[in-house]
């Protein structure tokens, strides 16, 4: 989903040959003004910012929780 993102991508999927084998192949097609490669390295560097946001968010709201007051049951 990520590459479909990128308006320089005409075509990306991928297809699992065999469940058996770990093996998983990726397919893109891209416009003149990238390569299948950057367009390729442009998403896992996007995705890689947006985990690094939820971990932020995530432990920011872990503090968060923490501080609150105790409220006894």
């Amino acid at each position: 989903m990520q590459l479909h993102r990128d308006p320089n991508v005409l075509f990306a999927g991928y297809k699992l040959p065999h469940p058996l084998q770990y093996k998983i192949l990726v397919r893109v097609h891209t416009a003149n003004q990238s390569t299948p490669t950057q367009a390729y390295t442009q998403a896992i560097n996007d995705l890689d910012k947006e985990l690094e946001n939820l971990k932020q968010a995530f432990e920011d709201e872990k503090i968060r929780y923490e501080e609150r007051p105790k409220q006894g049951y």
